[in-house]
C-alpha cells in the first residue's frame, strides 16, 4: 500500500502490522517509516518501526533508535519491554558465550514485570534466567506465570488467545512440565496460523531451551510454522518435484515470492486467496514508460506496495535473460526467508486452472531446472561486484595518504583480494576506492567480511583515534567482459556495475550493504556462515532510485 493512499494513522498502523505479522519485515519497516513522516508524534508507529528494524536484523541500530525515542515515557508493557526484547535478540545473535548479555536482558525483563505486573515480561525473564544458568530464579518466575495463566480465562480474540497459549507453553517448558506443554501446544496451533513472525519467534525461543529440557524437544518441533512459498510457472518445473496437494486443502504460505512478469501472471489468483505475495520485476513495473529528459537520469522506483502485493525491481536490461533472473531471484529470496524464519519451504504451481502445493520440494532439482533451460545466445555472464571506499580519505594529509597506500591498504583489502585471486576476474583500486569482480557471490561475501575483519584488527592509525574504515557494497548481475582501452587490461563493464557503485556511498562506515539479487544468489549457492538482514528501502546516490538493501554479516 502506498503511503499516499493511507487515509489516517490507524490505517497505516494496521497495514504495517499486517506486513510485520506475515514476515514481510522490510515492507513493514518502509511503511512505518513513511507513516512517521506524516504522523511524527505517533508512539505506536514509532514502536512498530523500531520492532520492524530489529526484525530485519539491524538489532543494534534498533536499540540505538529506541534509546533516542520518546517511547521511554510510555506506560504500556510492550513499549517498556522493548529494550529488554532487543537486548535478548542481541544475546541470541551473539557467540555461544553470551552469559553477560543474557543476564542483562533477563534483569531488564524482570524490572518491567515488577513495574507492570505483566505476565509476558515475567515469562521472558524466566526463560532468559534459565538460559543464563540461574535455574532457581527461572523456576520461581515460571511457576508464578503458569499459576496466573491457569487461573485466568483464555482471551476471546485470536491474537490474545495465541499469546496466552504461547506464554503458557514457554512457562511449561522452563518448568519441564510435558503435560502442560502439550496442552498449550494444542491450544496454540489452531491460532494465528498466518502470523509467521510471532510463530517463528516463539519456536526459536523454545528451541533454545531444548538443550536444558531435552525430553521436551520432540514436543517443541510440533509447534506450527506457516510455510514460505515460491510461485513457479511451468517453464521452470523440473521433471519431478515431489508430491503435491491442492492448495485449498492445506494451509497456505504466509508469504510467497514470484516473478512479476511470469507468463499469464497467474500469481494474482493467489492474492485473491489471501496469500501475501512479493513480486520480482526486471524493471519498474509501470504500464506506460516515462519520457527521459535529455542528459538526466530520472529517479527510478525499485520497490513498492499495492493492495494485492509488494514488489521490487532488479533493474535488468532488455537483452538480459529477464524471466530466468527474476525467477532465480524469487527462488533465492524465498529460500533465505524460510531459513531465517526456520519455516517450511513450499512451491506453488498452477496446473489446469488449479493451484497445487509441493512440500519438501528438492531444492537441488529446482536449481538444476533453471540451468537446464537453454540460455539465450545474447545473455551475458553473471558476476558478483564488490565496491569499497575508505571513509574520510579526502581529509588525509600527504603523510597519511602515503601510509594508506604503503601499509594500511596492503594489510587489509590488498592482502584479502590476493588470497582470493583464483575467484576474481578483475581487481583494481583508484584513490580511496577498491573494486573487484568475483565469479561467485559466496567468494565475494567471504572476501568482504575478511576485509572488514582485517581492518578491525589493525593496530596502526592515521592519527589519534583516526582509524581506517571501509564502507562496502555487493551486487550480483550480468555484465560484459572486454579489454580496457586505456589500461589495456581485462575489464568487466555494464549498467549493473554502475548500479552497484551507487550503493557503496549509502552504506554505513564499517558496514556491508548487499542487493536482493546478491542475497538470493548466496542462498542458491548454499553459502554458509553468512547472514543477510534487511535494512529497508534506501535512496541511492546520483538519482539511482530507492532500492531494497540488506546488511551482510
Amino acid at each position: 500500500m502506498s503511503i499516499e493512499l493511507v487515509k489516517d494513522e490507524q490505517s497505516a498502523l494496521s497495514s504495517a502490522w499486517h506486513l510485520q505479522r506475515t514476515g514481510n519485515f522490510v515492507a513493514a519497516l518502509d511503511l512505518a517509516q513513511d507513516s512517521l513522516r506524516r504522523w511524527p508524534a505517533s508512539q505506536p508507529l514509532e514502536y512498530l518501526w523500531i520492532l520492524a528494524l530489529a526484525s530485519c536484523g539491524s538489532t543494534q541500530m534498533a536499540l540505538e533508535a529506541l534509546r533516542a525515542s520518546s517511547l521511554s515515557s510510555s506506560i504500556e508493557e510492550d513499549c517498556l519491554a522493548l529494550e529488554a526484547r532487543l537486548l535478548k535478540d542481541l544475546a541470541f545473535s551473539g557467540p555461544p558465550d553470551t552469559g553477560t548479555r543474557l543476564t542483562e536482558a533477563a534483569a531488564a525483563y524482570e524490572r518491567v514485570a515488577q513495574r507492570t505486573g505483566g505476565t509476558y515480561s515475567r515469562q521472558n525473564a524466566a526463560l532468559l534466567w534459565m538460559l543464563a544458568g540461574d535455574h532457581e530464579r527461572a523456576l520461581m518466575l515460571a511457576a508464578a506465570v503458569a499459576q496466573r495463566l491457569t487461573a485466568s480465562h483464555v482471551p476471546e480474540d485470536e491474537d490474545g488467545a495465541y499469546f496466552y497459549w504461547a506464554t503458557l507453553a514457554e512457562a511449561a517448558l522452563v518448568l519441564g512440565d510435558r503435560a502442560s506443554l502439550g496442552h498449550a501446544l494444542a491450544g496454540a496451533n489452531p491460532l494465528c496460523r498466518r502470523n509467521a513472525w510471532a510463530r517463528s519467534r516463539t519456536l526459536l525461543q523454545m528451541r533454545r531451551l531444548a538443550g536444558v529440557r531435552p525430553d521436551c524437544a520432540a514436543l517443541i518441533e510440533q509447534w506450527y510454522r506457516p510455510p514460505v512459498g515460491l510461485v513457479l510457472n511451468a517453464e521452470w518445473m523440473p521433471p519431478r518435484l515431489g508430491d503435491a496437494v491442492g492448495i485449498e486443502a492445506r494451509d497456505m504460505p504466509a508469504l510467497a515470492y514470484c516473478s512479476g512478469r511470469a507468463p499469464g501472471k497467474d500469481w494474482h489468483q493467489l492474492a485473491a486467496l489471501g496469500v501475501q505475495l512479493h513480486a520480482i520485476y526486471p524493471d519498474t513495473p509501470f504500464d506506460e514508460p516515462k519520457p527521459l529528459a535529455a542528459n538526466l537520469r530520472p529517479e527510478r522506483d525499485a520497490s513498492g506496495q499495492v493492495d494485492t502485493h509488494t514488489w521490487s525491481s532488479i533493474f535488468l536490461d532488455q537483452t538480459d535473460d529477464q524471466q530466468r533472473l527474476c525467477a532465480q531471484t524469487a527462488l533465492g529470496l524465498s529460500l533465505g526467508q524460510a531459513d531465517q524464519l526456520q519455516a517450511p519451504w513450499v512451491v506453488l504451481a498452477c496446473s489446469e486452472g488449479r493451484w497445487r502445493m509441493y512440500q519438501d520440494a528438492d531444492r537441488a532439482a529446482l536449481r538444476s531446472a533453471f540451468d537446464a533451460v537453454e540460455t539465450p545466445p545474447e545473455a551475458r555472464q553473471k558476476y558478483a561486484f564488490l565496491f569499497a571506499d575508505a571513509v574520510r580519505y579526502s581529509s588525509l594529509n600527504a603523510d597519511e595518504t602515503r601510509r594508506y597506500w604503503t601499509s594500511l591498504l596492503p594489510q587489509t583489502a590488498a592482502a584479502v583480494l590476493k588470497r582470493h585471486a583464483g575467484d576474481i576476474v578483475v581487481r583494481k583500486t583508484w584513490g580511496d576506492s577498491v573494486h573487484a569482480v568475483f565469479r561467485s557471490a559466496s567468494a565475494a561475501a567471504t572476501a568482504a567480511l575478511e576485509i572488514q575483519a582485517a581492518t578491525a584488527r589493525l593496530t596502526e592509525e592515521f592519527g589519534r583515534g583516526r582509524r581506517l574504515i571501509f564502507r562496502m557494497a555487493l551486487h550480483y548481475g550480468p555484465a560484459d567482459q572486454g579489454m580496457d582501452p586505456v589500461e589495456e587490461t581485462l575489464s568487466v563493464f555494464g549498467p549493473q556495475l554502475s548500479f552497484a557503485a551507487r550503493i557503496e556511498p549509502v552504506a554505513p562506515p564499517g558496514g556491508i550493504f548487499v542487493t536482493e539479487p546478491f542475497a538470493a544468489r548466496l542462498s542458491l549457492e548454499g553459502a554458509e556462515n553468512v547472514h543477510c538482514s534487511y535494512v529497508g528501502t534506501t535512496s541511492l546516490a546520483k538519482s539511482y532510485g530507492r532500492v531494497r538493501l540488506l546488511r551482510l554479516a
